[in-house]
């Protein structure tokens, strides 16, 4: 454990010393418009490492409101990721390498790197906030999904998937549209594959979790390598966020999930989507929709999660469920 510590403190002082080193080429802009990142990055990086939320979902919605393109904000997110959340991955092997689903790991990144692959290089999408606002209803779904798996004390026995031919398909059918998805909106396919393994599986969430972040991590690596040769990436942004990035990657992710626990982990990524469907749909302006009815129904929402929370709350306070598994650190 000491020489693991000793290794993430020699890379924190690498990155520190080739980002001072490259401040010269990105002072204006950091200076200037990006000051803000750092400060965002441990917000999204510790969201992307310890729930099955890759970071794009907290950036897109927040760089778009201030004012950066759609387009740009799904390229920030593909690099950022590529960089934060393979940080992550890293962070976690050392945590305890048997949360990871070795097995499925090859086929699912081969059908989420061939969707990326289409959704950038051969079928570009024309309206990302469309398909986000698409993706962020589907989102929200699922969240209801995990509120009433909570509610009804769900159990998740499953540590591994038999690969057979059923299965094979389901898997590469999945990672195929969440690669798709991840091309056009920067995020998705840790989303998707979690709800596949949780749901469909009944796969532990700790290991559900640790798995997806890993599978986002390698998607996001192609998508930016597409987008380098195709399009281009923002590089003054994803400078601007990388000290935050490093630090919740590094050190802050894992330590916070460990400490909450995987149960209370699965309770905010369920917020963390409600949140992010609501500011989609109250600031969407791709389907004209009545204001009054916007409003109504958005209390209508709030109201039916205030429930849902409350309910969970007494439910934890009585007594917190131990059958969704923990985030332990490997003692061997």
């Amino acid at each position: 454990m000491k020489k693991n510590k000793l290794l993430l403190y020699i890379m924190f002082a690498v990155v520190c010393g080739i980002w001072l080193i490259s401040f010269s080429h990105f002072r204006e802009d950091f200076l200037g418009q990006f000051y803000y990142m750092p400060f965002l990055g441990v917000i999204a990086a510790t969201i992307a490492n310890t729930t099955p939320a890759a970071a794009g979902i907290v950036y897109f919605p927040v760089l778009t409101r201030l004012q950066i393109s759609p387009v740009t904000a799904v390229q920030f997110s593909l690099i950022i990721q590529a960089y934060g959340m393979g940080l992550g991955t890293f962070k976690w092997y050392l945590v305890n390498k048997r949360l990871f689903m070795a097995n499925v790991m090859p086929l699912c990144l081969s059908g989420g790197v061939l969707g990326i692959i289409i959704s950038i290089v051969f079928i570009p999408m024309k309206n990302p906030e469309l398909l986000s606002l698409t993706f962020n209803t589907i989102s929200f779904i699922v969240t209801q999904v995990i509120f009433f798996s909570i509610l009804f004390r769900r159990t998740y026995p499953n540590f591994t998937i038999n690969l057979n031919l059923l299965n094979m398909i389901v898997l590469f059918t999945f990672s195929l549209v969440g690669g798709l998805v991840s091309g056009w909106i920067g995020f998705g396919i840790d989303t998707m594959f979690y709800f596949l393994l949780t749901f469909i599986f009944k796969i532990n969430p700790a290991i559900a979790i640790v798995t997806s972040i890993s599978i986002m991590a390698a998607v996001s690596v192609a998508g930016t390598v597409l987008n380098i040769i195709f399009n281009q990436v923002p590089l003054s942004l994803w400078y601007s966020a990388v000290p935050g990035v490093t630090i919740a990657g590094l050190f802050f992710a894992s330590y916070f999930a460990v400490k909450i626990g995987a149960r209370n982990i699965l309770i905010l990524f369920a917020f963390l989507l409600s949140v992010d469907f609501f500011m989609a749909f109250w600031t969407q302006q791709t389907i004209p929709m009545n204001q009054t009815f916007k409003l109504i129904f958005t209390y209508i929402l709030v109201l039916y999660l205030l429930v849902i929370h409350v309910k969970i709350f007494k439910q934890s306070y009585k007594k917190i469920n131990p059958e969704i598994g923990k985030f332990k650190s490997d003692q061997g």
